[in-house]
């Protein structure tokens, strides 16, 4: 949903799988995300395919990234090994029966061996340290014991995430998420799971918050429709060492949180380079 989507982005697809699937064509939620898609109201939005596959060699690669970014040089400074090196966002909004849903994609580099990386440890284990970024925060569970009578038998993880947007809206809900692990790449594929609208404990909802002074009040709950996401993290064949990661998503926003106004809209970018720089330093270190 890097969460709530890089924390309404790599925040919406924390999580991880307890074993990765063997392959990609068995990572049930990654095919959800594409195939099924966010449905609100008579509007589905579906992700697209991933941008950069397995089978493509290092020429076909790097062909995709200077479509991607514009020009070779382009290309090397996004690769470049340093926590400030570029990203590439675009967004893109529909509007349907009072919700904007939101989707866009996202595309860094990370200079890491991928055999190395665990989707566990990377995005997120039993419980995350809360994320703060522009003015909102969030903060993620991986549920050790979900709702099986509900959601009967599963390999997924089930995450429950919670977040403070601008002081102004209260937003929580639970996604199903699964991970795979390939050759050449590892895939965190993450949906909103509707079965957990009304759940007791891990609940979709959202609320307002009303601040007056030191106090503040919360207004009635209302079902949350809540988002997909997909991280796909790819080993470039001709630098083995430099991983690109690819992130896809879409989540639905009342019109009711900010009067149909794009604020939350504008913080991504603030939020993308927030997490993206967090990350840089945790895998150096």
């Amino acid at each position: 949903m890097i969460g709530m989507i890089v924390s309404v982005g790599l925040a919406a697809i924390m999580g991880g799988a307890d074993e990765p699937a063997a392959s990609h064509e068995e990572n049930t939620v990654f095919a959800s995300v594409q195939e099924e898609g966010l449905t609100v109201g008579e509007l589905t939005i579906r992700l697209d395919r991933p941008r950069f596959t397995d089978d493509q060699s290092a020429s076909q690669q790097r062909e995709a990234l200077r479509d991607l970014a514009g020009s070779d040089r382009a290309v090397e400074g996004l690769l470049r090994s340093s926590v400030t090196a570029p990203f590439l966002l675009s967004l893109n909004d529909e509007t349907v029966d009072g919700v904007t849903i939101r989707s866009g994609e996202l595309f860094f580099a990370i200079q890491v061996d991928l055999d190395t990386i665990d989707p566990d440890a990377l995005f997120g284990q039993s419980d995350s340290e809360p994320v703060e970024a522009g003015n909102m925060r969030f903060e993620a569970q991986v549920l050790d014991d979900p709702d099986k009578e509900r959601i009967g038998s599963t390999s997924a993880r089930f995450v429950h995430s919670k977040g403070r947007l601008l002081d102004r809206i209260g937003v929580e809900s639970t996604a199903r998420v699964s991970a795979s692990r390939s050759a050449d790449s590892v895939v965190v594929a993450s949906e909103t799971d509707r079965r957990f609208d009304d759940h007791e404990r891990w609940p979709n909802r959202w609320w307002t918050i009303d601040r007056q002074g030191t106090s503040e009040s919360t207004g009635p709950p209302e079902r949350y429709a809540g988002g997909i996401g997909y991280a796909k993290l790819t080993r470039l064949k001709d630098d083995p060492k430099t991983v690109l990661v690819e992130l896809r998503f879409a989540f639905a926003e009342p019109t009711n949180w900010f009067n149909g106004a794009p604020i939350l809209r504008s913080k991504f970018s603030l939020i993308a380079q927030d997490q993206i720089r967090r990350l840089r330093r945790e895998l150096n270190r």
